[in-house]
């Protein structure tokens, strides 16, 4: 039996008093999110722990059963994402070109006006790119440009380290956050932290004065005039979907996270902007386990308007109408699971939040339960509670993979039955 996994990125939300108190989850026009769920067993999951607000990196990473102590940091599954091989003297970083003004007494540092440098052109930001200094204390730096004022910053040398915090204090209005170590205080962290806290420095004062930024100036348009760094990581070894769980699997999604966490775990992926065409491709899709991921939800909730939310809800639910139509196929030979990977709230200042996301299960002999809505508060009547590291096992265990806990087949303790162990020969 084969398991489809939908993850609607932010689905879940805050009561928004615009909607009558209701999520936007709530106010929309879901018939076919309704109907597959008066055929599953439903509840809600905590994606981590009660109240604490993940990313959709950290999300996926405890949903596919991997501990966060193992997570290499985001900016190497970006750099993964973005075609890069991974090297065990390197830390990879996200990067933006960003708009701050330098305050004029001691102390005062670096504000923020504005995270992303408006209007910035790719012919622009190649050009400061080309003046950004290559080396900082013996350290090799280099920055590839990914999407819009967006890149990849590489440190490459001995005695570095992804223990370090980041530069970015996502607000406008906020200052330029010093590098510190994180949660470490070791001789590579620290030495660290200087390198890249040095080129920042750098930066910045060879980017103010760069020709494109005082041509902009004169234009009335916002210098680049700042590398703003965060999520920093670095090549880890950790056990492959297949090797983990005995399934082959396939990842289908659009963003360069999704691919470069796809490529982490040996998942297969396939890019796919159409989510409509993401479900008949997971329909179609011969691996014991698909994935399908939409950014689109957790998208609409970051414009800060709940009725832009709702509008992508109902907008998505239209585009889960084949999983609707192909209801036998659930009944038979096909685990479905639909959920979201954490809450998104479509007000207020917080980017995630910590509430939990409904999910429902629908397939051969799952215990369906009386809950007829998809909703935060509906799935709170169904039968299950979880949090997101036990979705792996549920999975084997609906799908008839999971091992019974205790048995030891072969030299390493795994969850799923294997074909076949190795033969005692004589």
């Amino acid at each position: 039996m084969k398991a489809i996994l939908v993850i609607l990125d932010g689905l879940a939300d805050r009561a928004q008093a615009e909607l009558d108190n209701k999520t936007p989850l709530e106010a929309a026009n879901t018939p076919h999110l309704n109907y597959l769920c008066s055929k599953a067993e439903t509840g809600i999951m905590i994606p981590y722990r009660q109240g604490i607000p993940m990313g959709t990196e950290t999300a996926h990473f405890i949903l596919f059963g991997y501990n966060l102590e193992d997570f290499p940091g985001r900016g190497a599954i970006e750099a993964l994402g973005e075609g890069a091989v991974l090297r065990e003297d390197e830390v990879y970083l996200r990067t933006c070109f960003s708009f701050v003004e330098k305050g004029s007494a001691l102390g005062d540092g670096f504000r923020v006006k504005n995270r992303y440098t408006r209007e910035l052109t790719t012919g622009e930001i190649m050009e400061l790119a080309e003046s950004l200094p290559p080396s900082i204390k013996g350290i090799s730096i280099k920055w590839k440009h990914s999407f819009d004022v967006h890149g990849i910053l590489t440190l490459r040398g001995d005695r570095i380290s992804s223990s370090i915090s980041d530069s970015d204090p996502f607000s406008a209005g906020k200052h330029v956050m010093k590098i510190e170590p994180f949660e470490n205080t070791g001789e590579s962290t620290l030495f660290t932290a200087k390198v890249l806290n040095s080129f920042l420095l750098e930066s910045y004062n060879i980017l103010n004065s760069h020709p494109v930024n005082i041509k902009r100036k004169k234009q009335g348009k916002e210098p680049a005039n700042f590398i703003m760094t965060k999520w920093a990581g670095h090549k880890s070894d950790i056990p492959g979907f297949k090797e983990k769980y005995g399934m082959s699997s396939l990842m289908i999604g659009a963003s360069g996270l999704l691919m470069g966490l796809a490529k982490y775990l040996g998942m297969d992926f396939t890019k796919c902007a159409d989510f409509k065409e993401a479900v008949q491709q997971a329909l179609q899709a011969s691996h014991d386990f698909i994935h399908v991921h939409t950014k689109e939800p957790d998208n609409a909730a970051h414009t800060k308007n709940p009725a832009t939310k709702v509008r992508v809800i109902e907008k998505l639910d239209r585009a889960l109408e084949p999983l609707r139509k192909n209801e036998e196929t659930f009944k038979e030979d096909t685990l479905l699971v639909i959920t979201a990977d954490h809450s998104t709230p479509s007000s207020g200042t917080m980017i995630h939040s910590g509430e939990p996301v409904p999910v429902m299960f629908l397939g051969k002999g799952v215990r369906v339960d009386d809950v007829e809505s998809f909703g935060e508060r509906s799935c709170t009547k169904g039968s299950i509670r979880m949090q997101g590291f036990d979705l792996m096992p549920m999975i084997l265990n609906l799908t008839d993979r999971a091992l019974l806990y205790g048995l030891r087949q072969g030299g390493k303790n795994i969850m799923y039955l294997p074909d076949e162990g190795n033969r005692l020969l004589p």
